[in-house]
């Protein structure tokens, strides 16, 4: 019995740990748009990563990836929209340092878009509040 509590204990802390903290400045994991739409991003994108992805109710999508930036210079992001695994369109948006937002959803919605410590890039979807 006496060893039962420090095993306890353990236990609690292994299971603490493995459950993710979830904060309240944590964005939502997708939003919907006004055409039915579905927009998810990532916190953390590096080179070439999926950042955000709007995908479409027949099965289009519009996905955004981080380009990277050369040293000194900005980051791209490149938008590129699909359709039945064929590229529609795609162009780069240049990033700004201190965050770009992109209105998408007729103004209904933003992409917002900044640069994490660590190099990577964080997007955030947000939905406009009705009134």
């Amino acid at each position: 019995m006496k060893h039962m509590t420090p095993v306890l204990a353990i236990l609690a802390l292994l299971l603490a740990q493995s459950v993710p903290a979830v904060r309240a400045d944590d964005p939502p994991a997708a939003v919907k748009l006004s055409d039915g739409a579905v927009a998810t991003a990532y916190d953390h994108c590096g080179e070439a990563d999926l950042c955000a992805k709007i995908k479409y109710a027949n099965g289009d999508a519009l996905l955004f990836y981080s380009e990277g930036a050369a040293l000194g210079q900005p980051y791209y992001l490149l938008a590129v929209r699909t359709h039945a695994k064929q590229t529609f369109f795609q162009y780069a948006r240049r990033l700004e340092n201190i965050g770009t937002q992109l209105t998408l959803d007729h103004g209904l919605a933003t992409l917002n878009v900044y640069l994490n410590k660590d190099g990577t890039l964080r997007s955030i979807f947000t939905a406009a509040k009705h009134s």
